[in-house]
């Protein structure tokens, strides 16, 4: 069961890209719907704008191909889109079923001084995120003296936008834990910003902010451990976010909140 459910939270996230790239990718497309009207050996193709008796069908020459394959293009997305919301309804209604509640709350259920003496095998998701934020780890002891900037967590990081990020994590209810020792492919050990649980999909995911993009030898340096990063399994599109910033163009906390909640609060 535990493996059927693994694979449904990691089928939601494949059809949650497919959305957010559906929509976005829609915003650029022209208005109306395509249609084809087959006759004999040729194909006419017509514009649809508006609804009902508002309705209005434009000729479209077939020397404007770019528009005809837009609108097709259109036509597409808009059906995958709605398949899409339709099966993540679906995964998450099953996921939310009675009977899987109750499996996955037999852990919770138990006294806190028996929850104490055991580990348990099947959690719910706000269970595993409580062990996940609790379980120790030894954050980068090098330069202490570079941790000036307090969180409303309470703990203590090295810049006031890696506050921020810390700040805007905790108030959107993301567990994440800062200075997250890592080790790569060669054996080494970094430590990145942040590494976040994706709650939904029970997954870490990394994110590197980078702030002093403007400083060559803090430039390189990064080029360096993200190409470190790339060999060991650890790339954008996968399992990291990354943010930057240099001295004339700030971190735009506006945006990277949007960004955060639609990725991991929907």
């Amino acid at each position: 069961m535990e493996e059927l459910i693994q694979r449904l939270f990691d089928r939601v996230r494949v059809l949650e890209q497919t959305i957010m790239r559906a929509e976005q990718e829609l915003q650029d497309l022209p208005d109306g719907k395509l249609r084809l009207s087959r006759i004999k050996h040729s194909t006419k193709y017509y514009r649809i704008s508006g609804k009902g008796k508002a309705q209005k069908r434009q000729y479209i020459h077939v020397s404007e191909k770019d528009l005809i394959q837009k609108l097709a293009r259109k036509d597409y997305l808009e059906l995958l889109l709605n398949a899409s919301r339709r099966e993540v309804k679906s995964i998450r209604s099953f996921l939310e079923d009675e009977i899987l509640l109750k499996t996955d709350n037999v852990y919770r259920n138990l006294h806190e001084s028996r929850r104490e003496l055991i580990k348990p095998i099947l959690v719910d998701s706000e269970t595993y995120a409580e062990i996940w934020q609790k379980t120790p780890y030894k954050a980068n002891p090098a330069f202490p003296e570079h941790l000036r900037y307090a969180t409303k967590r309470g703990e203590m990081v090295r810049s006031k936008s890696e506050a921020m990020i810390a700040d805007m994590y905790f108030d959107l209810g993301i567990p994440y834990k800062y200075d997250y020792p890592v080790t790569l492919i060669d054996g080494s050990v970094r430590y990145v910003d942040f590494v976040i649980l994706q709650v939904s999909t029970r997954k870490e995911i990394y994110h590197e902010h980078l702030g002093r993009l403007d400083n060559s030898n803090y430039f390189l340096e990064n080029m360096r451990k993200l190409d470190m990063y790339r060999r060991s399994g650890i790339f954008l599109g996968k399992n990291l976010i990354l943010t930057h910033e240099t001295e004339g163009s700030p971190l735009n906390m506006n945006v990277l909140r949007k960004n955060t909640k639609e990725l991991f609060c929907r």
